[in-house]
């Protein structure tokens, strides 16, 4: 875990945590932190997600209650690690639950159409899980706050600032406007958010799971995949497409003290201002 000191306090609190299951870290490695930190129990197949934000234990709790449901149904996602709960830890003001490790196999091939019936059917078994959803708009209604809070988007430059925030602001009247079917989504299903394994993909990260239009979830995959889904509306697409980059800039740029989420961000900016996919 390295000297005294230099060990991330996400670290820290995912060893902590774990050790109330009886499980007991000796390498764990930091895997990822941005909006949470994710570190891999090493040596055991667990990663163990912690949440700082005032909504973590709300947003992990309910991705770890619908994880469990999905599970049961066979879904193709990454499990909850079995025999674990969400442990919200005073000591470290932080939230953190356990899940089953799996590789991202790159040797396995991936492909569009794939890629929309895997998600078409997550959709499905979201539908079937029997949980409450919150509406995608509640997670808009988040981004808003997060894009006009001053001192949380200060990294950007004042000119590329007034632009997000009016395009978010003109593409969400025009959602607002219009009539809207909502089914259960995935909410973020990008190439992040997915695993290849020699079993298919398994997708990752539900937090974002939502009710909304379909196209929502086909905003974050590639146009082949929108083929196997029924009655897309490619207007309704183009709108929500760009309200997505629109919320992933937003975000990047409220942690844009972590260098890769800077860069994101501004190929999200970028993108938007083109009016074109990110490539």
């Amino acid at each position: 875990m390295g000297k005294t000191g230099t060990v991330k306090p996400g670290v820290q609190a995912a060893v902590v945590a774990a050790s109330l299951f009886g499980l007991r870290s000796v390498d764990p490695v930091l895997v990822q932190e941005t909006n949470n930190s994710v570190v891999w129990l090493r040596p055991h197949p667990v990663i163990a997600k912690v949440g700082t934000r005032k909504d973590s234990f709300d947003a992990l709790t309910r991705e770890f209650d619908v994880a469990s449901a999905l599970v049961k149904l066979h879904a193709p996602i990454a499990a909850p690690w079995s025999g674990s709960t969400p442990v919200r830890l005073g000591s470290h003001r932080c939230t953190v639950t356990f899940w089953n490790r799996m590789d991202d196999d790159r040797d396995v091939d991936e492909d569009a159409i794939s890629i929309g019936l895997s998600l078409k059917g997550l959709q499905r078994d979201l539908d079937r899980c029997g949980r409450e959803l919150p509406s995608v708009k509640e997670g808009l209604e988040r981004t808003r706050s997060a894009l006009f809070d001053d001192q949380g988007m200060a990294a950007m430059a004042a000119g590329d600032l007034e632009f997000l925030r009016s395009t978010f602001m003109h593409l969400r009247r025009q959602l607002d406007d219009g009539s809207l079917s909502e089914r259960p989504l995935h909410g973020e299903p990008h190439a992040g958010n997915r695993l290849r394994t020699s079993s298919g993909i398994r997708w990752i990260d539900l937090e974002g799971v939502c009710r909304g239009p379909v196209e929502w979830d086909l905003a974050f995959l590639p146009e082949q995949a929108w083929t196997v889904f029924e009655d897309v509306d490619l207007a309704l697409l183009g709108l929500v497409r760009a309200l997505a980059q629109a919320q992933v800039a937003t975000w990047c740029w409220a942690q844009a003290r972590f260098p890769n989420m800077r860069v994101h961000g501004q190929r999200q900016l970028d993108a938007l201002r083109d009016g074109r996919t990110p490539g």
